[in-house]
């Protein structure tokens, strides 16, 4: 099945989009949780972003969606999945989803460093994103979003973000010479850029 048809409005199942970003590094991890939480839950319908890492089986997945495609992906969803990039994380806010984030491991191969490791904990603490360090909390909370969907929706009042929150990704991306761009100009406007508005 296509990702489009995902989409359509002949999907009556709920919906989950795992995104995994698109460092060079791969996140075969999370495909994996993925792939054994979807082959319980056949009433379900996931869409993998999976950047480089492997292909899951019997879930329908792709190497890069589109910036607008997955916006409106994230919008239609039951739940959002994604890695711990400030990017993904405030995307997914922007559609009205609360965020399950599974940061990726630089002691696993996931990343060069633990800068979302750092960053989820900071989400985690400010509200932003629900976040899962396990396979064993990561299906918990699929469990949890797919039967009480309303409590990983946001309305639109909390969408704004604490410019510190972005703002501290926004740090350790330039400490570490990585990119994980804001693509909501309302907030990445917004963010000031001395390190002295560091707190949220």
């Amino acid at each position: 099945m296509a990702v489009a048809d995902l989409l359509s409005d002949d999907e009556d199942r709920p919906i989950v989009i795992v995104s995994v970003g698109t460092d060079h590094h791969r996140f075969d991890r999370l495909v994996q949780w993925t792939e054994d939480f979807a082959a319980k839950r056949l009433d379900v319908a996931f869409v993998v972003q999976r950047g480089t890492s492997r292909s899951p089986k019997g879930v329908t997945s792709q190497e890069l969606i589109p910036h607008q495609d997955i916006q409106a992906m994230f919008r239609r969803a039951a739940v959002v999945v994604c890695h711990g990039g400030p990017s993904t994380v405030m995307d997914a806010r922007a559609q009205g989803r609360l965020p399950i984030v599974v940061p990726r491991n630089p002691d696993l191969g996931e990343h060069v460093d633990g800068h979302q490791m750092r960053f989820a904990d900071h989400l985690e603490t400010n509200g932003i994103a629900k976040v899962a360090r396990s396979e064993a909390e990561f299906t918990r909370m699929l469990d949890e979003a797919l039967l009480s969907p309303e409590e990983f929706s946001i309305g639109v009042a909390e969408v704004t973000v604490p410019p510190g929150v972005v703002r501290f990704g926004q740090v350790l991306d330039d400490l570490l010479g990585v990119t994980t761009p804001i693509n909501r100009p309302d907030v990445a406007d917004s963010v000031p850029t001395n390190q002295e508005n560091l707190s949220p």
